[in-house]
């Protein structure tokens, strides 16, 4: 496999994605609503933008996945207490029903990714990739 950095990054998010298909297709969620349920089931009642910056994702892209997850019937959008503009979006029964096959399902990969890794290479990735998350957002 060639070892530039992009391509084997892409690779990665490739194989993440199929392997989430594959996990999570029993229960009706799709590579691109894996990350939204994950991060509602983290915290639940945020704002379609704070999902956006906190998965680095497109605002657009947002719309589209929490739109299927409407028709679904896996989450459901509220006003704002006190600022009416704003939506807050909320995982209903069904979608809290999803917390633990997606939990799975994310420790399995990491588990995948990490295999054979001491905990200080685990530690020293986990660095490294954040880094390179941050020189991201530096430059963009």
């Amino acid at each position: 496999m060639n070892d530039r950095i992009g391509r084997l990054v892409s690779f990665i998010h490739r194989k993440a994605m199929s392997y989430h298909t594959k996990c999570l297709k029993g229960y009706g969620i799709s590579s691109a609503e894996y990350p939204v349920l994950f991060q509602l089931n983290r915290k639940d009642g945020v704002t379609q933008d704070e999902i956006a910056v906190e998965l680095g994702m497109d605002k657009g892209a947002i719309t589209r996945i929490l739109q299927s997850l409407l028709q679904k019937q896996m989450v459901e959008r509220k006003k704002d207490g006190t600022d009416r503009r704003c939506n807050r979006i909320f995982l209903t029964a069904l979608g809290r029903e999803t917390k633990e096959p997606v939990r799975q399902a994310k420790d399995s990969w990491n588990n995948i990714l990490t295999k054979n890794m001491t905990e200080q290479e685990k530690k020293e990735l986990v660095r490294l990739l954040k880094r390179t998350i941050q020189n991201i957002q530096e430059e963009l």
